[in-house]
Parts: structure tokens; C-alpha cells; sequence
């Protein structure tokens, strides 16, 4: 189907080079796109044959189930990748001056939303795009998302090891390692450096409440 989008399921464990060299083994002809970004008109008018592949990310829809406390790691999995009716896919950019010092001040996300005409998995392993919506995240706005998921990444992994169902204490050891000595962006001390400062907070008076909600995730990972 000519310049149509569709989310597919691949198989267990597949890797993304496996799912994309299946799918040039069946359409021979089409040349592969390296790039995620949308395509320009060209390629939308072209007779040759197109195929652009690239990962996206579930958005589950029951939340609170995942956030709830005492509820089993095997059903908030379920929910993770199941019943799924929206996909994202974001593409990090820098705009204005980039500080070499510190990327974070400049980092801002392009968030693509997908959405389905009807919920993966089904009675078919893929299903054509319905609507697509895109938002860009301020710097700040993305630091609060990493340090959200680091923290829901933390309390997921010391569940596991409270209740026994991890045989070893790795993944939580290279997680804290990660968190504690950041070697390759600095960690939270360029978040501070980059919005805890007097001039962004002049700068954007309108951040308070999300500069606030910044220092509190900061505190809950300590």
C-alpha cells in the first residue's frame, strides 16, 4: 500500500537488523530508508518503492496498574506490550547554541505519537497508523521524563531483589553504578547546572513548577 504507515509486532527476541532484513526479503525491490525522520514529497511522489523501519516504543494504556504498588512484575510486563493502541518514537535535537560543557541545556525531544485503528497484538501481528501527532519537549520537560523513568527503573529492580525473584543483584549494581558515578553525561549535576541556575529560572519563570518537580525526582533518587 502506497505511503501508508503501519506499527508491527515483531517475533520474540528479534532484533531490529532480523525484522528489517525479513522485510527487504519480501518487498525485493524497495529500497531501505537509514533514517527515521519524515519523509520529504519526493519521496511520497516517487514510482521507485520506499521502506522506512525504525523502533518505536508502546504506550501502555493502563497506567495505574503499573504504578500501583504490590501488583506482581509478571502482570505490569503484560501490560507493558499488550492492549497497546499508541506508539512513540523520539527524536532528540539541540536548539540555539549547544554548551560543549553541558548538552542537557540545549537538548530538546521531537515526541512522534502513532496511533492505531485498532490495539496490538490482535488478530494480526501489525496494523496500519491512523493518526500521528508530534510534540517537542523542552530541555527540562525531557530531564523530568529521564529522571522519572530512572527512578521507576530503580523501584522496579529493588522490588525484584526484596522478593527474590532475581538470582543475582547485577542489573541493580550496574543501575546504581549508572545513577551514582555518571561517568559519560555528569548525571544530575548537569540537570543542576543546566535549570537550578539564577539565570534559567529568571530566564523562565513560567518552569517553577517543573523546576520544583526536577529537585523532588533528584531527592527520591538519592
Amino acid at each position: 500500500a502506497q505511503n501508508k504507515e503501519f506499527v508491527c509486532r515483531g517475533h520474540d527476541y528479534e532484533r531490529l537488523e532480523a525484522f528489517q532484513q525479513r522485510m527487504l526479503n519480501e518487498f525485493p525491490h524497495a529500497i531501505a530508508m537509514q533514517h527515521a525522520n519524515q519523509p520529504d514529497e519526493t519521496i511520497f511522489q516517487a514510482e521507485a518503492q520506499y521502506l522506512q523501519i525504525y523502533a518505536v516504543t508502546p504506550i501502555p494504556e493502563n497506567q495505574e496498574v503499573l504504578q500501583r504498588d504490590g501488583i506482581p512484575d509478571n502482570i505490569k510486563s503484560f501490560y507493558k506490550v499488550n492492549h497497546i493502541w499508541r506508539f512513540r518514537y523520539d527524536r532528540p535535537f539541540h536548539k540555539g547554541t549547544k554548551d560543549k560543557e553541558n548538552e542537557f541545556k540545549s537538548l530538546w525531544v521531537e515526541r512522534t505519537t502513532l496511533i492505531l485503528v485498532q490495539s496490538l497484538p490482535g488478530i494480526s501481528r501489525w496494523f496500519e497508523v491512523e493518526k500521528r501527532e508530534v510534540v517537542e519537549m523542552s530541555p527540562l520537560e525531557n530531564a523530568i521524563e529521564v529522571l522519572e523513568n530512572k527512578n521507576q527503573q530503580l523501584r522496579t529492580l529493588i522490588s525484584q531483589c526484596q522478593t527474590r525473584q532475581m538470582q543475582n543483584i547485577n542489573p541493580l549494581t550496574m543501575c546504581l553504578n549508572g545513577v551514582i558515578d555518571a561517568a559519560v553525561n555528569g548525571g544530575v549535576a548537569r540537570y543542576q547546572e543546566a535549570f537550578f541556575v539564577k539565570e534559567y529560572i529568571l530566564n523562565h519563570p513560567e518552569d517553577g513548577e517543573k523546576i520544583t518537580r526536577l529537585r523532588e525526582l533528584m531527592l527520591e533518587q538519592v
